[in-house]
């Protein structure tokens, strides 16, 4: 069985986690442990490479162009952001079998917590029912967002789930680049949601999925 290094970074600055996130996948070879690191940010906006318009703070929340994929979005407190840093040729893993291990690890946290999350074609994440919205979004509200980089056939940046985070942020701008997509918190649907709990129910939900993947 092949190791899985899981560190908590805590609250860390996303400038300074990405940075340290180009430094080991520069760095890795073909020794290097797989991590993956969970943290929490301080607020901020960050723009994937498929929008690449804005560095001018949106109402006094700074926003940083990003090199992974995916549009924009907030982080803040009381989101559990994970980052996957592994190499994807040394676990036989296409970049949307990662997604895959991604999506079901965050799905089974949040059945955990008594919730079914539900994904949508050509939408990245992960959504719950919540009735209204509209278009490809009726009924449904997004509770993780998913954005990869794969350099080197090593992958980093990660997923961002919002547990009990200031949701307010996220009306200044077109979450993902979806107009009108509501956001929703996993403590609005299930009360005894925490971050210290959820992040408990994480690092459980990553053994297993990874070790599935890679044993």
């Amino acid at each position: 069985l092949k190791k899985l290094i899981i560190r908590d970074l805590g609250k860390v600055d996303y400038l300074t986690a990405w940075q340290e996130m180009i430094d080991f996948t520069k760095k890795r070879d073909q020794t290097t442990e797989d991590e993956f690191w969970i943290c929490e940010h301080l607020p901020v906006f960050t723009l994937g490479t498929s929008l690449k318009n804005s560095i001018l703070p949106i109402r006094g929340i700074r926003c940083i162009n990003t090199d992974r994929g995916g549009k924009i979005t907030y982080h803040g407190p009381g989101q559990l952001v994970g980052y996957p840093l592994m190499d994807l040729r040394k676990n036989n893993l296409y970049p949307k079998e990662l997604l895959d291990l991604i999506n079901r690890t965050v799905l089974s946290v949040m059945r955990e917590f008594g919730i079914e999350g539900l994904l949508v074609p050509e939408a990245p994440g992960i959504y719950v029912s919540k009735p209204g919205g509209a278009n490809q979004f009726f009924n449904l509200a997004k509770i993780c967002s998913i954005g990869l980089k794969i350099s080197n056939h090593s992958s980093y940046h990660g997923f961002a789930l919002n547990v009990s985070a200031d949701l307010e942020p996220f009306s200044y701008i077109n979450p993902c680049g979806y107009e009108g997509l509501r956001i929703v918190n996993l403590n609005e649907i299930a009360q005894n949601a925490t971050l210290e709990s959820a992040k408990i129910v994480l690092v459980e939900k990553i053994k297993e999925q990874f070790r599935e993947k890679r044993s």
